[in-house]
């Protein structure tokens, strides 16, 4: 995978070797559609930035609120979601 950065919207994302080589390129630089913004542009898919991925947004972790609650607000909520399950 190469990790590149739009320069439209400073978005970093992954995009697979597959999709980056069916794109209509000029040597190295390919022509990309950012999956954040949407907008196409020139990116030199042979050259992977360091930066970090910022797209997809990553979402956090619902378990970290439940380490936060007690024993008893786990059991209160637990029998809350119960009732909407189905059987």
């Amino acid at each position: 995978m190469v990790r590149l950065k739009c320069k439209k919207c400073g978005a970093v994302f992954e995009q697979g070797t597959g999709g980056a080589l069916l794109a209509p390129h000029i040597g190295p630089l390919h022509y990309i559609k950012c999956p954040a913004c949407g907008k196409s542009s020139w990116l030199n898919v042979y050259s992977s930035t360091k930066d970090p991925v910022t797209y997809p947004p990553q979402e956090k972790a619902p378990e970290s609120q439940h380490a936060q609650l007690s024993e008893e607000e786990l059991e209160r909520r637990r029998i809350e979601e119960s009732k909407y399950e189905k059987t």
